[in-house]
């Protein structure tokens, strides 16, 4: 993968991690409790390490069930922008209950609930009040019908799978990055106030500090994270080239503090800063066309997948753990070339994966270890031994 435009040499911010845990003593979700999210009444599930395989016909509540899995990792849907749509109708709110098993072999509660309007986050018997802590406990993925939206949506999503990549495997950015949403909210407030420049002025210090370690933070992410992008591309889409054009959220001409001096005048008017990593993103190409405009929606699940699967690998060696990865109705997302390539991938890293298809059958699993099976009917859910 090439990154553009080119940069200098970054000394390295992540440790290796040691030697990933055998199979049995695997990080993950252990177990779950659902009560009246979607249309599941109450259940409780007990997941193996491995894979873990979910059948049902359409609108069973097999997606229903990776929602609440993903639930655990992200406080919010993949599914819904609405917070209150998972409440099963006619019920006052949900809870979730999930026990994840650590990379230090600890294993951690973590329990949330929706109600009268707003989220209730507990880890470890502690209230969460910032949501990328969880980041570091259940780090989670999504392959679904919607993800793909990521690439030719807007750039907020792409920001967005960029930075909780960075929460899983660089501690420091959680605090840098809550540092700079805190200056620039500070800064905006004063913008709309009509503050004058040196007012303005006085919330940038520390803006433009956490702004520049974000930009280096992200940059280092994607340079270290291009050799697992490359093979993961190789294996997907052989004989391809993947580009990635990173885009700081100010020109390249100049540094940011002289776009924020340059821009007052403009900012002060529209009520919001216009520069900063806040407005970065990341554009990519194959082959050197662009992703969006000129590959097939086959390749571009194909990338995103060799995205997510780079960033997990990654992910590994740095923490040790692969978290959990969820595909959603895989016999109808990918060819089953590209399932295999992608099922090999998982069972390599030893990820912990959750996959929902109509039969079993339709999936080859030969490259596992007997995992777990499980239907779903009627949003009744059972395990089959």
């Amino acid at each position: 993968m090439a990154i553009q435009p080119d940069q200098q040499d970054h000394t390295s911010i992540y440790r290796l991690a040691t030697p990933r845990l055998s199979t049995r003593d695997q990080p993950g979700l252990r177990n779950l409790d659902i009560l009246q999210f979607r249309n599941f009444e109450q259940t409780r599930l007990v997941f193996g390490p491995g894979l873990n395989l979910i059948t049902g016909e359409n609108a069973s509540g097999k997606t229903s069930l990776l929602e609440a899995i993903y639930y655990l990792g992200r406080v919010r849907s993949f599914r819904t922008s609405g917070a209150d749509e998972p409440v099963r109708y006619g019920q006052p709110g949900f809870r979730l209950v999930g026990q994840v098993a650590t990379q230090t072999g600890q294993v951690v509660t973590v329990g949330i609930e929706r109600g009268d309007g707003r989220y209730t986050v507990h880890m470890g018997g502690q209230n969460v009040r910032r949501l990328s802590d969880l980041a570091g406990n259940f780090p989670v993925q999504i392959f679904s019908s919607d993800t793909v939206s990521i690439l030719n949506g807007g750039p907020r999503q792409r920001r967005h799978m960029l930075d909780w990549a960075l929460f899983h495997v660089e501690q420091r950015y959680r605090d840098t990055w809550q540092r700079y949403t805190r200056s620039l909210r500070q800064r905006n407030a004063a913008l709309r106030a009509h503050a004058s420049r040196n007012e303005v002025g006085a919330w940038e210090s520390d803006l433009l500090e956490a702004a520049l370690e974000i930009d280096r933070c992200r940059r280092a992410y994607l340079e270290e994270l291009s050799p697992y992008l490359d093979k993961e591309i190789d294996r997907l889409l052989p004989d391809s080239q993947l580009s990635l054009v990173y885009q700081q959220g100010w020109p390249e001409a100049g540094g940011l503090a002289d776009a924020l001096s340059a821009g007052f005048e403009k900012d002060r008017a529209y009520g919001y800063t216009r520069y900063g990593p806040h407005r970065a993103d990341f554009r990519l190409q194959l082959d050197g066309h662009p992703v969006s405009a000129h590959c097939s929606r086959g390749q571009q699940k194909a990338i995103l997948l060799g995205i997510m699967l780079a960033q997990v690998s990654y992910q590994q060696a740095i923490s040790g753990t692969a978290g959990a990865f969820l595909l959603d109705d895989l016999t109808s997302e990918l060819d089953e070339a590209h399932r295999g390539r992608v099922l090999t991938a998982l069972r390599e890293l030893n990820a912990q994966v959750f996959v929902t298809a109509i039969q079993g059958e339709s999936i080859d699993l030969s490259v596992w270890d007997p995992g777990r099976l499980f239907h779903v009917e009627h949003g009744v859910i059972h395990e089959v031994v």
